[in-house]
This record gives C-alpha cells, structure tokens and sequence, in this order.
C-alpha cells in the first residue's frame, strides 16, 4: 500500500504506452478511502478494483487503449 502524504488520498502512479502512441500518465486510486472525496485530483473512473489475496492485496484495472 503507498503511504498517505499531506493533502493526496492513497493512489499509485502508472503510464501505460501502446506501440507507436504517446504515453498515457495517469494515477490510479483505491476504494472507499476516506480521502478520495477530498482530493481535487481524484477521479472515480479510476478507481482499481482490490481484493484479497494468498500474499495480502491483488489490484486490477483495465486500460483500454485506442490504437487506429
């Protein structure tokens, strides 16, 4: 889990890049933190779907990319 720093809800940041296209940079955000609601960056679209697993918690968000 990343660590609450002043003023931002718990989020990981990605990029994500599909051959020959820009890099996408975003965040990615966990459910039902208390912060989410407080955070200007946040966004409910990108929030990852989490639950438990054998070695503690398993996140999983799909990307859909547009390659035309």
């Amino acid at each position: 889990m990343p660590a609450i720093y002043p003023g931002r809800t718990r989020h990981y940041h990605v990029k994500v890049q599909a051959p020959r296209q820009d890099v996408l940079t975003t965040q990615l955000y966990f459910p039902d933190e208390p912060l989410n609601r407080r955070d200007a960056f946040f966004h409910r679209e990108l929030v990852m779907h989490v639950a438990p697993a054998a070695d503690g918690l398993a996140a999983q968000f799909d990307f859909v990319l547009d390659l035309r």
